[in-house]
């Protein structure tokens, strides 16, 4: 059996107010063909469908004519909600969509959604959690003392009844930020500050293979048996160096999965120039650029006038401009040091417990912390 797997698409996006709804489209054709080309069975989109819990018109449209592409191709798909949609309008008419091959995990409710696929090796059984949260899991947990605490624990939960019969493969589709996974820097990813959201990667053993999405870079967690895919386009200029793909699993007898990786070309790269005025506006530069999303980082030492009309003239995609010199680097650093010098000892050592353990201090650790910190002070000017 041939897998596809896919997240983040994002639906509905802009970027610095540009509307990538074209790039998307332009995108989802290219997918629906190397689907085509690679004979694939079933298609996995592991949330984040759309970018808001209430999509744009066109971004419904363009989602509604994926999955028609989808089903004239009588593929099974397998789609979860992701924290940036809305789990009940995203699973809306789902019953009704079963029956064309379309199953929709919007919101857990208790249950985890199983269905069962067949082959010349025997059954595939596919499992899809849509995003969730400890507090949207002990919503459906009548007992106190079994309430969870920790996104880890609440996955531990989720799973916990699932009759994942050992001799068959195994699928699992799901939507959150696993320890290890690697996170761009300035990335568009919503992470938990601290990495509260975090879950533990040994959830996912009893799985031959766990389809994520939430991060958009493609990577292996652990093994390949734990993957994210990440988002078909970049959706900032962190992510503009990634090489996006389609990731393909041929899934043959229990234990032998072969992985394919379906490089995806879009309609305009994402890039960032730097360097002065002058060689940005030469026309090599221009040529090589003139098409691309651009963020233009400048080096001149003075702030050049009327830059940005002048840059759109020759790049049209023109979404940011910096500057990056003496001035501006030794601003970095004041603001910084600013930053830093309006902050009590109290607010530096709670943002430092902070950082260190994952989760602010209780009030009576604000308390105690006072308290020492009044007793060095009392010290120091005694």
């Amino acid at each position: 059996m041939r897998l596809a797997h896919l997240a983040d698409l994002h639906l509905g996006k802009s970027v610095n107010n540009y509307s990538m709804i074209e790039d998307q489209r332009y995108i989802l054709n290219q997918i629906v063909q190397i689907l085509k080309e690679k004979q694939i069975d079933a298609v996995l989109i592991a949330g984040d469908v759309y970018d808001r819990p209430v999509p744009p018109a066109e971004a419904v449209s363009l989602l509604n004519d994926f999955l028609n592409q989808l089903s004239e191709l009588n593929m099974e798909v397998f789609m979860i909600a992701g924290n940036h949609d809305s789990g009940d309008r995203l699973s809306f008419a789902s019953d009704l969509l079963d029956h064309l091959k379309i199953h929709i995990a919007g919101t857990y409710e208790g249950t985890v959604g199983c269905v069962t696929l067949q082959d010349q090796y025997g059954p595939v059984h596919v499992y899809s959690v849509p995003f969730i949260r400890p507090s949207a899991v002990n919503r459906t947990i009548e007992s106190e003392t079994d309430k969870v605490g920790t996104f880890t624990e609440a996955m531990r939960y989720v799973l916990k009844d699932l009759s994942v019969e050992p001799k068959d493969r195994n699928l699992l589709i799901a939507h959150q930020f696993v320890t290890g996974a690697a996170v761009d820097e300035n990335g568009s990813e919503q992470l938990e500050v601290g990495g509260l959201d975090q879950i533990d990667a040994s959830v996912f053993k009893p799985f031959d293979y766990t389809a994520l999405g939430h991060i958009h870079r493609p990577q292996n967690v652990v093994s390949e048996a734990i993957r994210y895919s990440g988002s078909p386009l970049a959706y900032s200029f962190a992510e503009s160096n990634q090489i996006k793909a389609v990731t393909i699993l041929d899934l043959k007898e229990k234990g032998t999965v072969e992985f394919e990786y379906a490089e995806l070309k879009p309609m305009r790269k994402m890039e960032e120039i730097h360097g002065l005025f002058a060689e940005v506006m030469c026309e090599t530069c221009i040529a090589e650029h003139a098409n691309s999303y651009l963020r233009i980082v400048l080096n001149d030492e003075q702030d050049i006038p009327d830059a940005v009309t002048r840059l759109k003239v020759q790049y049209p995609y023109l979404m940011r401009l910096d500057y990056d010199n003496v001035r501006t680097r030794s601003e970095t650093i004041v603001s910084a040091a600013e930053a830093v010098e309006s902050k009590s000892p109290q607010e530096l050592f709670e943002a430092f417990y902070e950082l260190q353990n994952g989760m602010p201090m209780s009030d009576e650790q604000k308390k105690l912390a006072a308290e020492e910190i009044q007793t060095v002070f009392e010290q120091e000017n005694s």
